[in-house]
């Protein structure tokens, strides 16, 4: 895998965790604020909505139902009581009942308690379950406050000369305890009187006042019971605050809903901008803390430091104890392997310029003094010439200017090698190609190299083929290469060294390779990396004669420049051996 795949698969798991992590925040906040609405909707109509959870919540027992402790809380919090009976009327379970409630009911007790068709100080609720067979019935009760006030008002209420409502002792500190408040309406619904009514309560009410109020006692924050006398045609109101505002904190102006609306929503958002700054910081020490580190590789290496920055331990940034790459690089092997041979390619690099240019140096110096000796040598032989004080035979004359020929051919010759070296670096095409037996024609070049007398006799043994093989090549650069292979072989080895030449195809048969292989003192390593370089070898004077010392270095170029290919093996005490390699034209077999 790619660090293009690598870093899509890494992007889409973080997004996907950053998701899940959203998702679970979020989805906390939701079950939290619904359990909150539903404690506020218990605490505000347990009637309604907490009989049924108490029986689904229930479990069955031998003496009856076994509720939710939490519910029963929820009752007690009310000034509620339960009870549980059985299809006799009989109370097997019971919880929070005051004493003046029965312990057993008559069918039609209950139903006109229930109906309040018969006085009873409580408000009775009724939920019927049927479980494992048996008929159970859960009755559930509160007391009515608004009821008892409202009768003892109606039946105890009066004014005095100033005009201020009266109320009975009982009724009025039951009123003052429970933060209620009484008003007292005439036929138009305007106050006549009032007791303990606060300030933003109005004067006077219309029907859809009236209406509101009862219905909608949350928003209002009261709830308010009525009685309307037909006779004089006047209204009593009673109002008391709501279980749940009474319990909140007075200086609140919010209703519970939206507090934990806000609640909810604020702990979603910051589980959310907490997930968001764990993941953005796990990316930039996963992601962020590799770039700079190769950032800053790369600044080195333009400094030319080529080790990997290392932290306090003298180790690679990238590599734990043991050599490995860490967690966090390996999402990096590829940046980070490119960096790794980047550095060793420009420290080789760098290592060779300056072997290069040593090298260079030392050979302008060696080619400098391989022209300034030939040189030396026409020019004293001129002066010779010219001074009138000897009388030169022919025969002299005619030696000193063999000798002068001589060196200036050496001359030309080295400044023709070196021509030829820019040249080839330059790119340099032969001018004209044409196809040639190679068989046949390695035979006389062969030949005519075998018998300078530089070489000795008997030194070179060729190896043809059993059949034809046609290159298409330049005859003179070939024959150049093969006469500077030669004499490599032979001038910079012992004077017993034999040479074996011969060919062979390649796998693929489309390329034949000309072998050249001697028995000499071979190379070591590092001569053999340098023996097609230009400047690896200068020239020297005592093999001037022979060459310009830039031999292998123009053997390759013309090799290449004929769209072939060579290669060098040695060792030391083992000889060398030399492989040149052209695409072939064709092959035929011999008759």
């Amino acid at each position: 895998m790619n660090i293009k795949h690598r870093l899509t698969v890494r992007f889409v798991i973080q997004l996907a965790v950053s998701g899940i992590l959203v998702l679970a925040a979020a989805g906390l906040s939701v079950q939290w604020m619904l359990q909150r609405f539903e404690e506020i909707q218990l605490s505000h109509d347990f009637a309604s909505v907490g009989l049924e959870k108490l029986v689904e919540s229930s479990k069955l027992g031998p003496d009856g139902f076994v509720f939710d402790p939490k519910l029963l809380d929820q009752v007690k919090a009310n000034h509620g009581w339960l009870q549980s009976l059985d299809e006799e009327g009989r109370v097997v379970l019971s919880y929070n009942t005051p004493p003046d409630v029965p312990k057993h009911y008559d069918p039609g007790e209950l139903l006109a308690y229930w109906n309040r068709t018969e006085p009873f100080p409580y408000e009775l609720y009724l939920y019927i379950q049927e479980k494992d067979g048996k008929l159970f019935t859960l009755v559930y009760g509160v007391k009515n406050e608004l009821e008892l006030l409202l009768e003892q008002v109606k039946g105890g209420a009066s004014r005095d000369e100033s005009g201020q409502l009266l109320l009975p002792d009982q009724a009025a500190a039951r009123l003052q305890s429970l933060g209620g408040y009484v008003q007292w309406l005439d036929a138009s619904g305007n106050e006549m009187a009032a007791y303990n009514k606060p300030e933003q309560i109005p004067r006077s009410y219309t029907i859809q006042d009236l209406a509101l109020r009862t219905i909608y006692k949350e928003r209002y924050g009261y709830g308010i019971a009525t009685s309307y006398n037909k006779d004089s045609k006047d209204t009593w109101i009673i109002a008391l605050p709501n279980q749940a505002r009474s319990n909140a904190n007075s200086s609140s102006l919010l209703p519970p809903e939206t507090r934990v609306m806000i609640v909810g929503v604020s702990a979603m958002l910051a589980a959310m901008l907490l997930v968001f700054i764990i993941m953005s910081l796990w990316s930039a020490h996963r992601f962020g803390a590799p770039m700079l580190h190769m950032l800053a590789w790369l600044k080195a290496l333009s400094n030319k430091v080529y080790e990997e920055p290392a932290d306090r331990k003298g180790r690679p940034r990238s590599r734990n104890s043991s050599g490995q790459w860490r967690r966090r690089y390996r999402m990096y092997t590829d940046v980070m392997q490119s960096l790794d041979q980047l550095a060793k390619t420009l420290h080789r690099d760098e290592t060779l310029r300056l072997q290069t240019q040593e090298l260079r140096e030392t050979w302008i110096s060696g080619i400098t003094h391989d022209l300034k000796t030939p040189l030396s040598a026409i020019k004293g032989y001129a002066h010779l010439l010219a001074n009138d004080g000897y009388d030169w035979s022919k025969e002299e004359v005619c030696s000193f200017s063999n000798i002068m020929l001589e060196k200036s051919t050496h001359m030309d010759t080295l400044i023709n090698d070196l021509a030829m070296t820019y040249r080839l670096q330059s790119g340099l095409f032969p001018p004209e190609t044409e196809e040639v037996e190679l068989c046949s024609w390695l035979t006389h070049t062969l030949g005519q190299a075998a018998s300078d007398p530089a070489f000795g006799e008997a030194r070179i043994s060729y190896h043809p083929l059993a059949e034809e093989v046609v290159v298409r090549t330049y005859t003179p650069w070939l024959s150049r290469i093969v006469t500077n292979l030669v004499a490599n072989a032979f001038l910079h080895n012992p004077a017993d060294t034999l040479l074996t030449v011969s060919l062979e195809w390649r796998t693929d048969h489309r390329h034949i390779c000309i072998i050249f292989s001697d028995n000499g003192s071979g190379m070591d390593e590092r001569t053999l990396d340098g023996l097609f370089e230009r400047y690896y070898r200068g020239t020297n004077t005592v093999h001037a004669s022979a060459g310009s010392g830039l031999g292998m270095a123009i053997s390759k170029g013309l090799v290449e420049a004929l769209g072939g290919h060579v290669t060098a093996e040695s060792k030391l005490g083992e000889g060398t051996v030399i492989r040149v390699v052209f695409p072939a034209a064709k092959r035929t077999g011999r008759d």
